[in-house]
């Protein structure tokens, strides 16, 4: 197990706790990595040094750390150029990594669908492409020889230009994937897609089980899920009022979640993307839950989906003071409390999911014979803003209704309903 020491920047506009919160995030992502902390510190700078990131002072105090307590990796909380690592390693004589690399291991280590493994193998390529003189020890070698003229390629030209040629690969991989998730996505058009999101350790995979019954993956560490599951509600396919409703779970998001890592991972929040309702789950036990809150509204943001709309889900209400859940209820009124853990209010959101699929106005398109005047009449007087489209002998009605109507809209003989999005 490797040693670790953790290293934090406070910069203005960021205090000392709050930096130091940050470090108790990077040292769950550091246990969740299999890495033993020994050790952290968090140094208050004005602006952060362009060698060391550090000031020389704390280099020198962090290596004496590393000699006397046999730290062999040393984790800075923010992304570090190649520069700079180059230069710490040299210093500390330890291994140096940023946050990124960290979530990189921990993505690599969970990976288990093809399409996630191909996710992550591409966002480690895209992060070693600016650092490859400093992973590599064999950069002044020459890759010429009988045959060729001049020296060669040297061998950091050969290494990038593999890399390259790999993303390509990759790129052209999740492409295939994601056209054939398409497919599976065009299956469920006309049923309602309703999308798990929170920050990492939330509880969603908790709540997806108890949503569906679902045999998912619950652990209390970061980044325990990163495929996308998709499972239909209550378990049995239908929700109350007998019509399919799915719930997708996938992977949650952190602070500082790298660029390149959001792009690997487009093809999961794809998934996202088709879903009409957000059910996003805050861990409302944690001393930073309105932060976590913010980033995932954030990100959400980012993911090209109008009209999607939100229920917010307070989880781990039994780990609050009844003070805190009181206040809580008077201030996020519209919010669903729950623990996932011990099912409290889970009717209550099964209800709200319900009501919102079910308990307004839905597009439908009714097909039927294009002969059946009469009843081409009736459905047109339950539809509003009804529309006919004539197909061969096929007559095809489309429109909204008022779920109290469906009953009798689906009861009409000759007809078959579908759910528009």
């Amino acid at each position: 197990m490797e040693r670790a020491y953790l290293v934090g920047v406070s910069l203005p506009g960021t205090s000392l706790a709050d930096a130091q919160e940050h470090l108790d995030e990077l040292e769950q992502l550091a246990v969740t990595a299999g890495a033993e902390v020994v050790g952290r510190t968090v140094q208050g700078r004005n602006r952060v040094d362009t060698t060391t990131y550090i000031g020389q002072g704390k280099v020198q105090e962090i290596r004496q750390f590393c000699e006397e307590w046999g730290v062999n990796l040393v984790v800075f909380d923010d992304d570090l150029t190649p520069a700079q690592a180059k230069n710490l390693e040299k210093i500390l004589n330890v291994r140096t990594i940023d946050r990124t690399e960290m979530i990189l291991d921990i993505f690599a280590r969970g990976a288990k669908t093809q399409q996630s493994k191909i996710q992550v193998e591409l966002a480690q390529l895209e992060y070693s492409l600016p650092r490859l003189k400093r992973f590599w020890t064999h950069l002044e070698r020459q890759a010429g020889g009988i045959g060729t003229r001049g020296p060669g390629e040297t061998q950091l030209e050969v290494d990038r230009r593999k890399i390259y040629q790999r993303i390509g690969t990759l790129k052209r991989q999740l492409k295939k994937i994601d056209q054939r998730r398409e497919t599976l996505r065009d299956a469920r058009s006309g049923r309602h897609i309703v999308a798990l999101i929170g920050y990492t350790n939330a509880g969603k995979s908790t709540v997806m089980q108890q949503l569906t019954g679902a045999d998912v993956l619950i652990r209390d560490q970061l980044f325990a899920t990163l495929d996308t599951t998709t499972r239909r509600l209550n378990g049995n396919g239908k929700a109350a009022n007998g019509h399919d409703v799915f719930v997708v779970d996938t992977v949650g998001f952190i602070r500082k979640l790298p660029d390149h890592l959001k792009t690997s991972f487009k093809a999961t929040l794809n998934d996202t993307a088709q879903a009409e309702l957000y059910l996003h789950v805050v861990d409302i036990s944690h001393p930073m839950w309105e932060e976590q809150m913010d980033i995932t509204d954030t990100t959400v943001r980012g993911i090209d989906n109008p009209g999607a709309q939100t229920i917010y889900v307070f989880n781990k209400i039994d780990r609050i003071s009844p003070e805190l859940l009181a206040g809580l209820r008077t201030r996020v009124p519209d919010a669903v409390l729950i623990s996932a853990a011990t099912g409290e209010g889970i009717d209550e959101l099964h209800r709200r999911i319900d009501e919102f699929c079910y308990g307004r106005n839905v597009r439908v398109e009714v097909v039927l014979d294009a002969g059946d005047g009469k009843t081409i009449s009736l459905v047109r007087g339950l539809l509003h803003d009804a529309h006919n489209a004539y197909a061969e002998d096929r007559c095809v009605v489309s429109g909204t209704i008022e779920s109290k109507q469906m009953g009798r809209l689906e009861a009409l003989p000759g007809t078959s309903v579908r759910y528009l999005m």
